[in-house]
């Protein structure tokens, strides 16, 4: 197996369960890469590395997109001038993350349809490693800044609606 995700830990709060989201991205992304990385992977196994990347990419990480910007940028705006900053930041990056996204489908599903295809594998390495050092920037930035004002300033009643919200998204 290429990459194993390992057992869900029970996040103990918010913050946690967002922090468990972006190692999902993180470990997605490096999924995507390797597939594209390494010619040498058993058709077999970029197969099924490319199926699980495209349903993450397509329908878990808009869900904590939404999680975001949903629940969390209406009870954090307002609180923080640095905060507010940093919100703005997030939801500029969420946009400009949408066209690498969906370039990464695209190659996601070709290398699945043609996986010993060297050429629609080198593109899905380019386009996973863009989308990886934007990632990063992005994730960093928000566990700096925005995670912290959530455990700061979001009374616990607070942080368990969105959690609930969360919950629900995830359930429709």
């Amino acid at each position: 197996m290429l990459l194993s995700i390992g057992r869900r830990k029970s996040a103990q709060d918010l913050v946690d369960m967002l922090l468990e989201c972006h190692e999902r991205i993180r470990t997605f992304s490096r999924m995507a890469e390797e597939v594209g990385r390494r010619p040498e992977l058993p058709a077999a196994e970029v197969v099924e590395a490319c199926a699980r990347c495209e349903r993450y990419f397509v329908e878990a990480l808009p869900l904590h997109v939404a999680d975001e910007e949903e629940s969390i940028v209406p009870r954090l705006t307002g609180k923080r001038p640095e905060v507010d900053g940093a919100l703005a930041t997030m939801h500029r990056q969420h946009g400009e993350h949408e066209a690498d996204i969906a370039a990464l489908v695209a190659a996601l599903r070709a290398v699945k349809a043609s996986p010993e295809e060297a050429g629609l594998r080198e593109q899905l390495r380019v386009v996973a490693e863009r989308l990886s050092r934007a990632f990063e920037e992005h994730l960093a930035a928000e566990e700096q800044v925005l995670f912290p004002a959530i455990r700061a300033v979001l009374a616990p009643e607070v942080q368990a609606e969105i959690v609930a919200e969360q919950r629900a998204r995830r359930e429709r």
